[in-house]
């Protein structure tokens, strides 16, 4: 597992030096602004989440499998550094899915990460700049099984009855590598304020094997999933 850590933290590093390289050969025709800015945005994405091994160990169980398609929304918050033409890039987002089954079971997960990327303006003029990205993410997958309950029920009838759901947690520490393209309009002369529109797309996969938890204790043998994957989507923010 260490050595995992370490292969992919130093293809990380690699990639980042390879952007930086291949950015200052075209550094000369590059349109880059003289002050630092930051942008607040937010991602309206597809994401193709990987849930193999846990789809068959639900089938097993005759639960119902999860869409390996899901609506991404994440809200982003970037430094960019005009004279290394580096940027900092912080990000929450999330998706969920409900499937319904027709013996009243429910099966439902939802998902939060948090990532940090480094970008690197590889390509900027006054029109559109792409900004290569590469760094790591924090996943938190929650999946609950639940059962249907009646019309009218009280809080107090269901208490007395059995124990109706499953709850787990699934841990993942993600690498993510994508790109941006964008560009910006001018919407405040006084501020210099700027509307960012773009499109963003990339791929993110584990790390680090999938740790299962309930009520802080870990499940042995749990399935390996990739909750992140590929994703392609637009952003929508202001520049300031």
């Amino acid at each position: 597992m260490k050595t995992i850590f370490v292969k992919t933290h130093f293809l990380i590093l690699t990639v980042v030096f390879l952007f930086i390289k291949i950015g200052n050969t075209y550094s000369q025709s590059d349109y880059v602004d003289d002050y630092q800015r930051f942008t607040i945005s937010a991602n309206f994405a597809v994401q193709l989440a990987e849930y193999g091994e846990l789809n068959n160990k639900l089938a097993e169980k005759g639960f119902s499998k999860f869409n390996q398609i899901n609506f991404l929304t994440s809200g982003d918050f970037c430094i960019y550094y005009p004279k290394p033409k580096l940027s900092v890039h912080a990000n929450v987002s999330g998706y969920s899915q409900v499937i319904n089954q027709q013996n009243n079971i429910n099966t439902s997960l939802k998902n939060t990460g948090i990532g940090v990327l480094l970008g690197y303006t590889f390509f900027s003029d006054k029109k559109i700049q792409l900004v290569p990205q590469i760094g790591t993410q924090f996943s938190w997958l929650n999946l609950d099984i639940t059962s249907d309950i009646a019309d009218n029920s009280t809080f107090t009838n269901y208490f007395s009855g059995d124990a109706n759901q499953y709850g787990m947690t699934a841990s993942n520490l993600l690498a993510n590598v994508g790109i941006l393209a964008k560009t910006s309009f001018l919407i405040n002369e006084n501020f210099s304020n700027k509307l960012v529109v773009g499109i963003k797309t990339g791929y993110s996969m584990p790390v680090l094997k999938t740790i299962w938890t309930v009520n802080e204790k870990t499940l042995n043998d749990g399935p390996t999933i990739n909750p992140g994957g590929f994703y392609a989507g637009v952003v929508v923010g202001v520049e300031f």
